[in-house]
């Protein structure tokens, strides 16, 4: 690969990225090639392999890039949370996590493929930022419920993260699904993302007092 600088390796990494998640918004997981995202990146196809080893990669970074804007979305409602009742508190939570779309798609449809197909070190550098979204989120509850312990935090962390593995294909169906569920009799509440993280949410924050930690 020709000598290029810190910038422009950057750029061409977005882009790479930026390339794939426009397929996923139209494309199944299964259907994305490489040769997909090299058709839609504006330097040489071959050259994308210099930067992720196959699609998988590239969606991983992708999610990862998600996880780094839920941070900073937490951080700045972090800095608010104090000020915030339950009610209010769970409403910001539900419009941040409502915001990473993205997100909850990978979770819920390809988190373990995408996991187990790339390589360790880039596995390891998204662990790290899921790291940091899970601090945030408990520093997001620590402000906003100062009388609770660490482990009533935890309690809160551990049922909210979980749940947004699932929350995706609550909110979003295939016209085909809909046909499937329209002739079994199957109920088709309208649901969003805001309204099942928000109700969620609302709910564990509530000032129960009744459980003592969640390695019981």
């Amino acid at each position: 690969m020709p000598k290029i600088t810190k910038e422009e390796a950057a750029a061409r990494r977005t882009e790479i990225i930026d390339a794939c998640e426009a397929l996923y918004q139209s494309e199944s997981y299964r259907d994305i090639t490489m040769t997909q995202v090299g058709q839609k990146v504006s330097f040489g196809r071959a050259n994308v392999y210099n930067y992720f080893q196959n699609k998988d990669e590239i969606l991983l970074a992708l999610l990862q890039r998600e996880y780094e804007l839920w941070v900073e979305d937490l951080s700045a409602l972090g800095e608010v949370a104090a000020s915030l009742d339950g009610v209010g508190l769970a409403d910001e939570l539900a419009k941040s996590v409502q915001a990473r779309t993205q997100m909850l798609k990978i979770l819920a449809m390809n988190l373990y493929d995408i996991e187990q197909n790339s390589r360790l070190e880039s596995l390891i550098e998204f662990k790290r930022v899921y790291k940091h979204a899970v601090e945030a989120l408990k520093a997001v509850v620590r402000a906003g419920k100062p009388a609770w312990d660490e482990c009533r935090i935890d309690r809160f962390v551990y049922g909210f993260m979980p749940f947004m593995h699932g929350a995706y294909p609550y909110a979003f169906h295939s016209d085909k699904q809909c046909a499937a569920m329209e002739a079994a009799g199957v109920d088709q509440p309208d649901l969003s993302i805001y309204s099942l993280v928000r109700d969620l949410a609302e709910k564990l924050l509530q000032d129960d007092g009744g459980h003592e930690t969640i390695n019981e």
